[in-house]
């Protein structure tokens, strides 16, 4: 009988060698034992890592493990699931792959199959539920660890979630594990559950055994996006938008903030380079033009939603500096689905377009600002447009002159905004 210890509950890294190797050895999975290190001597200092106490000799050889992508989608999510024999049932499904050519997609019936798509399964639903706790729970700069009590093994397999979702520093305590962002690394520590006394060590992300652990991508489907029905759950789904090519250069998905209850919407073009890193719209340049305009037009940004067109940022490189670029039309049309999504969750009275790829995404054809701007139009959706230009045109204009004239300009434009919220709030019937 072979054992196999892993360093702890997702160490997908050790598994899969370990796999590999006895897959290609022909070991029956009836002959081996899969084990999981103590979490006491994980984080203990003088514990030795696992991976060195496997040796795979014919590892060198460069043969590689082909398997149906389905099953390496499922085997990710099924990894994590809170069940003592799922590493037994990977190996054997991926033993059967390779020996008996069982194939995945045409046995559903399968025992080993089902099981595999149910432990799947439990795990997306939990996963889905956690992003949208965490991104609820740190909204508002929460300090502090957060406390959450998973049924599976999901923590690790969120960090580089959690991480794009919320710049910010934050902690999670759960049960099996702790995990902290400080502004610099990832860490993962031992759970509450090892006891109030037990010493806290803390071992870095991407380090020893924290190399090749499961990292859950759930890009949405446009179904699963029309039924979503909170803005944090929404938000949560667009970290793992991969409908167009923006996401892989970008550091993450820049969504949309504000109440649900905002009666406006401010749209503009796609996150620049400061918004791009600290994962909030308009913070940078323009959003502090914006925020100054905003004040002068007695608007509170807090009442205002605040979003992109699209919510990735496109640049080039120059030197070592990140350049913006216009979004193509690709990205703009696979975009707005979000931007259609969040103006169902809110219902805004009015929403303003900032600037050309604001107002050709919602409006669906040409825009020119300078026929188009300062007059408010109704919408398709039985709401109100409006549009003008984006904050960054202000600050490319050549002299102080032009600069003045056209921000006086744009802030009779948002006070135009701030007279269509008073009337249409006087309209509004009495309820006792």
């Amino acid at each position: 009988m072979t054992q196999i210890l892993l360093a702890h509950q997702v160490d997908l890294a050790t598994w899969r060698r370990a796999t590999r190797y006895h897959v290609f050895a022909g070991t029956r999975p009836e002959d081996i034992t899969w084990l999981v290190q103590p979490s006491e001597a994980l984080f203990h200092p003088s514990s030795t890592d696992p991976q060195t106490l496997f040796s795979t000799p014919d590892e060198g050889k460069g043969e590689l493990l082909r398997l149906p992508r389905r099953l390496v989608e499922r085997l990710v999510l099924a990894i994590q699931a809170h069940e003592p024999e799922r590493f037994s049932l990977l190996y054997r499904l991926v033993f059967r792959v390779v020996h008996e050519q069982l194939d995945i997609r045409a046995a559903v019936g399968d025992p080993d199959v089902k099981q595999l798509d149910a432990l799947a399964e439990v795990v997306t639903e939990e996963t889905h539920r956690f992003r949208a706790d965490f991104a609820a729970t740190f909204r508002h700069d929460r300090r502090g660890a957060w406390e959450y009590e998973p049924a599976h093994y999901i923590i690790e397999a969120n960090a580089a979630y959690c991480l794009e979702r919320v710049a910010e520093p934050w902690a999670v305590q759960a049960g099996y594990r702790r995990m902290q962002w400080d502004g610099h690394i990832i860490q993962f520590g031992p759970g509450s559950e090892e006891g109030q006394n037990a010493p806290l060590s803390w071992q870095r992300d991407g380090a020893g055994v924290w190399q090749g652990y499961p990292k859950t991508v759930l890009p949405p489907t446009a179904d699963e996006v029309a039924k979503t029905r909170t803005l944090d759950q929404l938000g949560s789904e667009a970290m793992d938008c991969r409908a167009c090519a923006l996401w892989e250069p970008a550091t993450r998905t820049v969504f949309g903030e504000g109440p649900v209850t905002a009666r406006v919407m401010l749209v503009g073009e796609q996150p620049g380079d400061q918004e791009d890193l600290a994962g909030h719209p308009f913070v940078g340049p323009a959003g502090q033009v914006l925020d100054r305009a905003l004040r002068e037009a007695e608007i509170e940004r807090p009442d205002v939603y605040v979003t992109n067109a699209v919510k990735h940022f496109r640049f080039v490189w120059r030197n070592t500096r990140r350049l913006h670029q216009k979004p193509d039309q690709e990205a703009v049309d696979a975009c707005r689905i979000w931007l259609n999504a969040e103006r169902r969750l809110i219902q805004p009275i009015l929403v303003v377009m900032m600037g050309v790829t604001a107002a050709q995404s919602l409006l669906k054809r040409p825009v020119t600002i300078s026929r188009e701007r300062s007059r408010i139009f109704p919408l398709e959706d039985g709401s109100h447009g409006l549009v003008t230009v984006h904050p960054s045109y202000l600050l490319r204009l050549p002299n102080e002159a032009d600069k003045q004239r056209e921000y006086q300009r744009f802030l009779e434009d948002l006070r135009q905004v701030k007279r269509f919220m008073e009337e249409s709030q006087s309209t509004q019937p009495s309820v006792l």
